[in-house]
Formats: C-alpha cells, sequence, structure tokens
C-alpha cells in the first residue's frame, strides 16, 4: 500500500509543479503592443456589415485581431476608468464601431475622419425589442496619424 502512496503523491507533486510553472509563465507573458502592431485595415461600414450579415465568418477573421478601423467620428465619450470611447459610424442607424481607447484620443474630433488601430473584440447584442443596435468593440485603440 505504501509503495501505491508514494505513485499517488508523486503525481500530485508533479502535476502541482506543472500547473504552477504554466501559471508563472501566462502571468509573465507579455502583452501585445497595438501602438507598434501591424493592423488588418479595414472601413468601418464594411466590418460591420461583415458581423451583421455573416457573424459567423467575421468572427474567425476578426475577433481578437488587431484591426485598423476607419471612418467618421459620432462621437467622444468617457468611460467610468476615464478612458475615451470613440464611436465611429457604420451607415446603420444606432450602431457603430465602439472603440476604447489606450492611447491618446486629444487629436479626436466629431466629424473627423479617423483611422484606429485596435483588438476587436466582436459585436454586442443590443435589443431588437427596444431597437437597439448592436455595436462592434474594438479595445485598446490607438489613433494612427
Amino acid at each position: 500500500m505504501a509503495g501505491k502512496a508514494k505513485k499517488i503523491l508523486s503525481v500530485i507533486i508533479v502535476l502541482t509543479l506543472v500547473g504552477a510553472a504554466l501559471g508563472y509563465f501566462i502571468w509573465n507573458k507579455p502583452h501585445l503592443d497595438i501602438a507598434g502592431a501591424t493592423g488588418t485595415k479595414v472601413v468601418a461600414t464594411e466590418l460591420y456589415k461583415a458581423f451583421t450579415t455573416d457573424s459567423v465568418s467575421a468572427k474567425q477573421h476578426y475577433i481578437q485581431q488587431v484591426l485598423e478601423v476607419s471612418g467618421t467620428v459620432n462621437s467622444i465619450s468617457k468611460n467610468q476608468q476615464n478612458q475615451a470611447l470613440v464611436l465611429i459610424k457604420t451607415g446603420a442607424d444606432g450602431a457603430f464601431i465602439n472603440c476604447t481607447m489606450e492611447g491618446p484620443a486629444d487629436d479626436i474630433k466629431e466629424g473627423a475622419t479617423v483611422a484606429i488601430k485596435g483588438i476587436c473584440s466582436g459585436i454586442g447584442q443590443g435589443d431588437a425589442d427596444l431597437g437597439i443596435m448592436g455595436d462592434v468593440y474594438l479595445v485598446r485603440g490607438y489613433l494612427v496619424k
């Protein structure tokens, strides 16, 4: 019985060490440099259309990818973390590319044509009963100059 207990204890120790090492490497994994990354260029209207016409294909092509989205700024506001939120027009009433900025947004003005680079996190659900369209979300955004 003592031999079996030693084997079980050895397996538990090995699994614990592997789990700890994996956790350490994931925790210390460097973050993607969005400002310096090359993004796939896409127009805001085309990105929104891709998600509303074929969401499965759009998710495969755009989710967790660095995109450089260009379009006309509808509005600029701040979120609770005091980050700039830039809404880019999509051509659909009440639907926008919702960009949470990580970089400075002081040069962005309403009505201006901009290109913002960030990570696409998908489309929100919206609420069809209330007539609220879902936005496509771009996080960790940087203004492309």
